[in-house]
């Protein structure tokens, strides 16, 4: 039920850009074709096409995120920056087609009346959805850390968290005590989620009312596969190994089909993407030399699928030796780092030499990120199930990657875990196309990077 909700929250924002996309568009038609007629002859297609163009833009800029403030200052100026962005793709066009048949005027009018139509429809409907939606009620059983973590993601879905604990019986109450307050508290709060924490128990009458509830519509749920709903990872701290055993999911190492097209997709976006990177490699390769002694490329020991090492390859962005005591964390403004070394780290241009390791069968497009054998050694020994993410081909991007900051120590080893072990657990090719989307947003907001 709450995918459906969140999905069907996300169709409806879809729903209203495409209308104010549709507006602008006719906006334009009326001011530049002096035609009044709704979409008139020939101008469909561009309607169309204008808006399947934006709203990807919107996705890929994190827009149709639930938990975004659509009232943000931060929302307007990414709207914008989408608008712009496409405005700049029609004015290149314009320049290998000069004898289009539309109007520049035309597109200009679009393109600034967008913005305002979008940011208005936006601010209208967050205003809509806040009067008119009633917060879905997730009823809470059992204490502890793990629903104190829960109630802080579920306030960023607009969630309401309440308790249903059971009173502890008094003397004279009778043995079905706990299942008479749990049938009270679900009368009284009409929870449209039940979620049982690590530490609830309950006895068969509990049992049994749970079950009623659940075929009665309530959905019933474990904390675990809950907050994995709406956080986009899994509580490690708070799952034990039956939970990995009866956990859905992990079924993608099941069907040899989807692990072959999985690698013919890496090697089709592996090829596409070295050859429109060409043209940069000679550029990158002599401003590493200019601005550093020492070799244009830098292979490093990688651990990968089933833990075998493979050598990574990335273009240099360190000063030579730069780890001559000792592989040590990459660090916040790392001092080994050179100038022009950040310049392509913070566009993420030293990864592309990965490629070649995608093509050779060492990485995949989309999977863990690769880590160091001396690092990989420390982290077993430390976070429980981290083996478990070399069950994949590591990859350029990931879903860690996209959700989680650059990691620089054990603490961050296990938040990216969190994700890690998430992707595995749904791994698709419709996900990796979700997150080969995001990373483009991750590298236009230049987050991640060290």
């Amino acid at each position: 039920m709450l995918k459906r909700q969140i999905r069907n929250r996300q169709l409806m924002m879809w729903v209203g850009d495409a209308v104010a996309i549709l507006v602008a568009v006719q906006i334009a038609i009326s001011l530049t074709a002096g035609q009044m007629v709704f979409l008139a002859h020939g101008f469909k297609s561009i309607a169309i096409g204008a808006c399947f163009f934006l709203t990807l833009l919107f996705y890929i800029t994190d827009l149709y995120n639930p938990r975004r403030d659509q009232r943000s200052q931060e929302t307007a100026s990414l709207i914008v920056l989408d608008v712009a962005i496409a405005m700049a793709f029609v004015t290149l066009a314009f320049y290998f087609y000069p004898h289009w048949g539309i109007s520049r005027s035309f597109f200009l009018v679009v393109f600034l009346s967008t913005p305002g139509l979008v940011v208005a429809e936006r601010l209208l409907w967050a205003r809509l959805y806040g009067a008119l939606a009633r917060p879905s009620v997730v009823g809470v059983l059992g204490e502890g850390p793990a629903v104190e973590e829960l109630r802080q993601v579920a306030s960023e879905h607009d969630l309401k968290v309440v308790s249903l604990n059971s009173l502890e019986p008094e003397a004279g109450d009778s043995a079905d005590h706990g299942a008479t307050a749990l049938q009270s508290a679900l009368a009284r709060l009409r929870p449209d989620i039940v979620v049982l924490s690590p530490s609830a128990a309950l006895d068969s009458a509990a049992a049994r009312l749970l079950i009623d509830a659940r075929f009665s519509g309530i959905t019933v749920l474990d904390l675990p596969t809950l907050f994995q709903l709406l956080s986009g990872k899994l509580p490690l701290e708070h799952l034990d190994a039956e939970w990995l055993l009866r956990a859905h999911g992990f079924q993608f190492f099941e069907s040899n089909m989807a692990v072959k097209a999985k690698r013919l997709s890496d090697l089709a976006l592996a090829a596409v993407f070295l050859v429109l990177s060409s043209p940069l490699w000679p550029l990158i390769a002599i401003g590493i030399k200019i601005s550093s002694r020492g070799p244009a490329f830098y292979t490093q020991e990688r651990v990968g699928q089933n833990e075998q090492v493979f050598r990574l390859i990335k273009f240099r962005t360190m000063a030579a030796n730069s780890e001559a005591s000792g592989p040590v964390w990459a660090a916040q403004n790392d001092g080994r780092i050179f100038y022009f070394g950040r310049l392509l780290r913070l566009f993420r241009l030293d990864e592309l030499p990965q490629l070649i390791n995608i093509l050779n069968g060492s990485m995949s497009f989309v999977g863990p990120r690769p880590e160091r054998p001396v690092f990989v050694t420390e982290l077993k020994s430390s976070i429980p199930y981290y083996s478990l993410r070399s069950s994949v081909r590591p990859g350029l991007t990931g879903w860690a990657q996209v959700n989680y900051s650059y990691g620089a120590s054990t603490t961050d080893a296990l938040e990216k875990l969190k994700y890690d072990l998430h992707y595995i657990q749904n791994l698709s090719l419709l996900f990796d196309l979700q997150i080969v989307l995001r990373t483009f947003r991750t590298v236009l907001g230049r987050q991640g990077s060290r």
